[in-house]
């Protein structure tokens, strides 16, 4: 079982909740505004250039919120099992106990040093939310719709163009679909018996339409390895997601735990494909058994420990300043500045038409291709 030892629902907690909201959203927005939309020529003049620029900027800010909710709220990080390597083309795979699973992981992409190379599948209506939909258009994440007649041809164009990049893409995908709640495990459950499957009590049955497509589109340029990422909380769950962030109500302890699969060994046959990935989904639900009621995961032999060196963790404290910093600048020339609120008026017109227009999103994609080869 899952026991909170946090306080929760205190005043401290709450203007805490609220400071990290507040810093990663500002921050996003005010990133999207006046870091990366002036770079938005580069993308027609030199889209690789581009691509690198808004590649860094992105996995740099992607270590805000790991750095925030490490300090401000002390929640500490375990990793265990195998290495996550940064020069190679994969495919992370993740259980999604909590909505929030895919930023909670930024503390470990961010420690391998693998933010800025990191994609992530989301819904389809995040990526018009100003500052953050923003950002994630400018970083080329994937925004599904839902309906599998028109995400399998996008699909297809993202992972073709990521697959061939000379950069090595890593591609979350949660193959649950969503995340765990009692509606959608006791939805999940009915299918499970209906198909004969093992029941699950940690997890949803995994949907595995994206992700054997996924897989092949990747194959077809390069994927080295598949990363299968299990995720604990052993004490406090943060199950309510966007309103845990604003009352505070952060885990103390994350456990991740990385099994790594060479690309070559995974089948290649679709229904092949399919037990594969729930068998990995079985072999899960024992880790996470174990897990809930040992509080960690085991460590096999020959595996380092810890994870992540002492100096992988010297990234917090620079990116908090920075960033706090950078914030507290924004918001001092807004409010002495009548041209600078005149250009965050324009930046944010420019962007909500970009938006809405779909220009905005896959825009280094499409100006790459256009462009004469070097």
């Amino acid at each position: 079982a899952v026991v909170s030892t946090q306080s929760t629902g205190t005043l401290s907690s709450t203007l805490k909740g609220i400071y990290f909201v507040f810093t990663c959203f500002i921050s996003s927005y005010f990133g999207s505004c006046f870091v990366m939309l002036p770079s938005l020529p580069l993308a027609v003049c030199l889209p690789s250039l581009y691509r690198s620029y808004v590649q860094f900027m992105i996995g740099t800010w992607m270590l805000l919120p790991p750095s925030l909710y490490e300090i401000v709220f002390g929640t500490k990080i375990v990793v265990t099992g195998d290495q996550l390597e940064r020069k190679e083309s994969s495919l992370i795979i993740a259980n999604h106990r909590t909505r929030l699973d895919w930023m909670f992981l930024w503390s470990v992409t961010g420690r391998a040093r693998v933010s800025a190379l990191l994609k992530i599948i989301l819904r389809g209506d995040l990526k018009h939310i100003p500052g953050f939909g923003w950002s994630m258009q400018f970083g080329s994440f994937l925004f599904l719709s839902r309906k599998w007649a028109k995400d399998k041809q996008y699909l297809t164009d993202k992972i073709s163009f990521l697959a061939k990049s000379d950069d090595n893409y890593k591609l979350l995908v949660f193959p649950e679909g969503t995340d765990y709640d009692p509606k959608t495990k006791a939805k999940s459950d009915k299918f499970g018996e209906k198909e004969g499957w093992p029941h699950l009590d940690f997890l949803l049955h995994p949907r595995s339409t994206g992700f054997v497509h996924c897989v092949n589109e990747y194959r077809k340029g390069k994927l080295d390895a598949i990363y299968d990422l299990t995720m604990g909380y052993p004490k406090t769950l943060p199950h309510r997601g966007e309103m845990d962030l604003i009352t505070g109500r952060f885990p103390e302890e994350i456990h991740t735990n990385v099994k790594r699969y060479e690309a070559s060994e995974v089948p290649s046959d679709d229904v092949a494909l399919e037990a594969w990935l729930r068998e990995r989904w079985y072999e899960k639900e024992k880790l996470l058994k174990n897990f809930y009621e040992t509080g960690e995961f085991p460590v096999a032999e020959g595996q380092r420990r810890p994870y992540f060196s002492d100096s992988a963790n010297t990234f917090k404290w620079p990116i908090f300043v920075i960033w706090n910093a950078a914030l507290a600048l924004s918001l001092y020339l807004l409010i002495i500045s009548p041209a600078t609120r005149s250009y965050f008026l324009f930046a944010n017109l420019t962007l909500f038409l970009l938006s809405t227009t779909g220009l905005l999103e896959d825009l280094d994609r499409r100006c790459e291709k256009s462009s004469p080869p070097e």
